[in-house]
Parts: C-alpha cells; sequence; structure tokens
C-alpha cells in the first residue's frame, strides 16, 4: 500500500507508535470526562453502575460470653416453639387456605384463596431449620395456579407482598435450589404485570381479572400511597432473578411519577395518605400526612429499595432523602409522658387546618419507622439519624411497657410537647391521652425496629426489650390452636378475636427469631427485608 498523501488532502503521518497511542488516549480522557459530568446530574439512569460505597449495615459484634449465648439460645427457643405451635394449627385446621381461625379452629380466605400462610411462611421455615415441613409447603406449590385466583378481586399490594414477596424470599433464602419457586413467582409476576395495564402506567390497587378486557384498566381516586408505591421491592427483584427486565421497567414508571410529584403536595417531601388515580397521571387531594395508616411502606420502600437497586440507580435514596427531611421535622414528636423519657413518636400531619396541626396519633403501625431511619443512617452514615431511630424504636417500647397487659395498642394518642428541650409532664394517668383501638392485631412493626437496633447498634439492651415484649405477646396470644389477636390491650387479661392473619408467622414470630440468632443469619449486610419481611438478597 503506497504512503503518499491524497491529491487536495494535506496529510501528515504521525510520527510513531507513541504519539497515535497519546492522541488516543488524550481523546479518551475527553469521553470520560464528559460523561463523568453527564451522569453526575442523572444519576437515576445509570445502567450497572457501581456504588461508590460498599455498605455496611450490621455493627461489628463482640465475643458472645457462654452466659449471654445460653441464654440466647433459650429465648430463641421458646420463640421456635411458638412458631411451631402456630404452623401446626395452621396445618392440621387450615392447609392450603388463608388463614387459620385459632380460635374455633375453622378457616377463611381474605387473600384469594392461594394458601397465604403457607406462602407467607416458607422462608420462615426455612429460616428456622424446619427443612422437612419446608420441603412439605413447597411440593403444595404444585397445587397453586397463581394465574386464576379463586376470587374474582385481587388485592394487588397484598398479594404482591405476601404471595410474590414470599416466593421471591424463599427462592433467595434458599439458595436458588428449589426451581418451583421461581416458576411459581414468575407465574405470579405474569398475572400482577396486567395490573399495571392504565393510561398512566400506575397499577389498579383491586384487579377484577375476570373483567379484564383489551382496552386499558381503570384507575380509581382515593387509592391508598402505599398500594401503588410499595411493590418496588419485589418486582425489582423479579427482574434481576429472571432477566427480564419489563417487571421493573413497569416499576420505573410508577417511581418517576411519585418523583414528580414528592415536592408537588400540600407538605413538600411526602405524600399523603391517599392518592388519585384514575386519570393520565398521579395526583392528590389530601392533605393528610402519616407514617402509618398504611402509607408506611410507601416510605419504607425508598431506602429498601436503594439497597437493591443501588448498582442501578440513586433515584430512591434521593427520594428518601426529600421525604426524611420532611417528617423529621413535621411528623416526629417528643411525647409529654409519665417521667420525662427522651423517645419520639411518629403523628400526623394535617394541612387542611390553618394552620397545619399535628396530631399526637401513635399507632403500631408507624413502629417500622426506626428501623427505616435506622437502615437510612448506615447509608448516610450518620450516628444523629441513627440516634433519631433509637428514640423512635423507644417511642414504641413504651407503647408495649405502659399497659396492663404489656401488649401495645393498635391506635392511640398522646400529647406532643410544646418545647422538646424543656418538656415537663403536669398530667394525670399512664401517659395515654386516649386509646382509639385498643386491640392487638398481632403486628410485626414494634419488633422489627428493635431486631434492626440490635443488628446496627450489637446493643443488648435491645435483646431485654424484646424479650419483655414476647413474654407478654405470647402469654395473652396463645390458644390451643394456635395465636390469636387480642381484643384489648388495656385489660390485664385480654380476650381473643378469632384471627391470625399470615404475618404472625411471616414477620412478628421472624424478627423475633432473628432478633435471637447469630447475627450472621440472614444478614442486613446481605439481605433486605420487604414489608412482609421476605429476604432478598442484595449483596
Amino acid at each position: 500500500m503506497s504512503d503518499k498523501p491524497t491529491p487536495g488532502i494535506r496529510f501528515q503521518r504521525p510520527r510513531s507508535l507513541h504519539c497515535r497511542l497519546r492522541s488516543r488516549h488524550v481523546l479518551l480522557a475527553i469521553v470520560i470526562l464528559c460523561l463523568y459530568f453527564y451522569f453526575s446530574t442523572h444519576t437515576d439512569r445509570i445502567p450497572f453502575r457501581k456504588s461508590q460505597t460498599p455498605y455496611k449495615i450490621q455493627a461489628k459484634f463482640p465475643r458472645e460470653s457462654a452466659a449471654a449465648k445460653k441464654l440466647r439460645l433459650q429465648r430463641r427457643g421458646q420463640v421456635e416453639d411458638a412458631f411451631k405451635h402456630a404452623w401446626k394449627g395452621y396445618k392440621d385446621h387450615a392447609w392450603l387456605h388463608d388463614e387459620v381461625m385459632p380460635v374455633s379452629g375453622g378457616q377463611k380466605d381474605p387473600f384469594v384463596g392461594w394458601a397465604a400462610t403457607l406462602v407467607d411462611s416458607l422462608d420462615s421455615l426455612y429460616i428456622m431449620g424446619m427443612k422437612e415441613e419446608f420441603a412439605e409447603a413447597v411440593a403444595a406449590l404444585a397445587l397453586i395456579d397463581f394465574s386464576k385466583p379463586n376470587a374474582d378481586k385481587v388485592p394487588v399490594f397484598e398479594v404482591t407482598i405476601r404471595y410474590l414477596g414470599g416466593l421471591l424470599g424463599a427462592w433467595d433464602i434458599s439458595e436458588h435450589k428449589h426451581p418451583i419457586l421461581l416458576q411459581k413467582a414468575t407465574q405470579l409476576g405474569e398475572f400482577l404485570y396486567k395490573a399495571f395495564d392504565t393510561q398512566s402506567g400506575l397499577p389498579v390497587p383491586y384487579y377484577f381479572w375476570k373483567e379484564n378486557t383489551s382496552g386499558k384498566l381503570h384507575g380509581e381516586d382515593k387509592v391508598i400511597i402505599a398500594q401503588i408505591a410499595s411493590l418496588s421491592l419485589e418486582f425489582i427483584r423479579l427482574s434481576q432473578v429472571t432477566g427480564d427486565l419489563k417487571y421493573a421497567a413497569q416499576i420505573q414508571i410508577v417511581t418517576d411519577q411519585l418523583a414528580l410529584t414528592q415536592n408537588l403536595t400540600a407538605l413538600p417531601g411526602m405524600w399523603p395518605i391517599t392518592a388519585n388515580c384514575s386519570v393520565e397521571h398521579l395526583s392528590f387531594q389530601d392533605k393528610t400526612f402519616s407514617l402509618g395508616v398504611l402509607s408506611d411502606s410507601a416510605f419504607e420502600y425508598l431506602p429498601k429499595t436503594h439497597l437493591l437497586n443501588h448498582r442501578t440507580s440513586d433515584q430512591y435514596i434521593y427520594m428518601y432523602r426529600l421525604a426524611f427531611a420532611a417528617f423529621s421535622k413535621h411528623l416526629f414528636f417528643r411525647p409529654s409522658l409519665p417521667g420525662n423519657p427522651d423517645i419520639l413518636m411518629s403523628g400526623n400531619m394535617n394541612m387542611f387546618a390553618n394552620p397545619p396541626q399535628l396530631d399526637g396519633q401513635f399507632q403500631h403501625l408507624a413502629c417500622f419507622v426506626g428501623g427505616m431511619v435506622a437502615l437510612g443512617s448506615r447509608i448516610s452514615n450518620s450516628l444523629e439519624e441513627l440516634e433519631t431511630a433509637r428514640k423512635l424504636t423507644d417511642g414504641c417500647v413504651w407503647g408495649y411497657n405502659n399497659t396492663p397487659s404489656g401488649v401495645m395498642p393498635d391506635f392511640a394518642h398522646v400529647e406532643p410537647c410544646q418545647d422538646a428541650a424543656t418538656c415537663t409532664w403536669s398530667g394525670e394517668g399512664n401517659g395515654f391521652k386516649s386509646v382509639d383501638d385498643p386491640s392487638y392485631r398481632l403486628r410485626p412493626e414494634a419488633i422489627e425496629s428493635v431486631f434492626i437496633m440490635y443488628r446496627l447498634t450489637a446493643d443488648p439492651l435491645w435483646l431485654e426489650k424484646g424479650w419483655k415484649m414476647f413474654e407478654a405477646i405470647v402469654k395473652h396470644t396463645k390458644t390451643d390452636i394456635a395465636h390469636a389477636r387480642l381484643v384489648n390491650v388495656m385489660d390485664e387479661n385480654p380476650t381473643h378475636e378469632d384471627s391470625m392473619e399470615s404475618y404472625w408467622l411471616a414477620e412478628t414470630l421472624k424478627y423475633f427469631y432473628l432478633l435471637y440468632s447469630e447475627p450472621g443469619l440472614v444478614s442486613l449486610d446481605d439481605f433486605v427485608l420487604n414489608t412482609e419481611a421476605h429476604p432478598f438478597r442484595w449483596r
């Protein structure tokens, strides 16, 4: 080949191979610099970007003494006994139904009859070493068709967190050794995916699947925000384990609308309790803001989804930071109580009032907040936020320690301090301003936060606080068949209600069991737990 220049074109041969390489290096450096500046301002669209911070969630635990280990294992054994008692009651009286009725021995199917307790309990069985029971439950999945509900109306949120979460959690915790778990998760994911076929891309809260036509589904008004904002963990994980990106892509449509509206509400940074989804986009008329009343997991999922998805996007942690600033300023309050404890609770903010008014509502559902803030503190590496989490969790421990039964009521009111720094009790009674719903519904939120605080601090005081809660709960809820809701925890010996939801086995007893297990069992450095306590591997 001739080295002569083409006529009319100025030609200069590079002096050496070194010059050629240096020119390429300069060009490459310019391209990298441009990409850096672009992606630094578009962090929510970076594909497969590795996190700059390898998060360390759990504390470093000191060596355990022989006496401490013996006590811990004794307590864990009692938790396991409670679980086995409830599981036997379900198996004997309600096998393949959603729930056992723990007083009468009957069964009921409030969650479309796909054996909610069985599916919800799969990873609990595995975690507790009940391998024969786990194998039996896994085999029973072959009898369930997750493409055909046993009801006309499918609650999308509940089915997602209990069933899809249960299948994916069992798949991850059992180290992907049981193919039927992923097969059934995919079958269910395909069914639930149809609930997103709306004009806005937001899912319908209730999917009437038999009425589905070729047209778009109609959205609804007054949708509880958690019903559309608490599906990200399950669908993103389904995309991760199947390789089918359509599930995560559908969630991205929802997340983008949440992000777009987050600072356009009456309380910027937060979404109110209900949303309107009947138009082409998300909108709000409600002006009541809370971290309870079933809006809890909408905010809980922000830091958790960041952990699961941190290699791909920073969008969720950015949204959490906006939300955290809002509820720290407007919802968290120090209550006026006997003894003036230095604790926090999370109330409601009514933006309809003029001026806006904080309601000192005290909900068991809101007790997840301590754990949420604790996880967020690890992502931001903030000791101040961890201390806030401690105070919030101790607020819920107070709720258990100050009732005649030793169990926290579902819904009560306390008086917020006018000045948190100089708060002094001057009232009468036990500190409860009112107890609006004195029931205990076997809820897990308080022990969830106690568990997370223990794993993040290694402080053995959390073991004692949790044990006092467990003893009171099991003492009062145990029946001959399983465990039952309590009608009135303000009675010294509450009566039973004939109900045991699946989360008693999926969440409440699992959190107690993990609290008294070795820190490496379902380590938070490896797993993130969905709102039904199903473990998804994030690292």
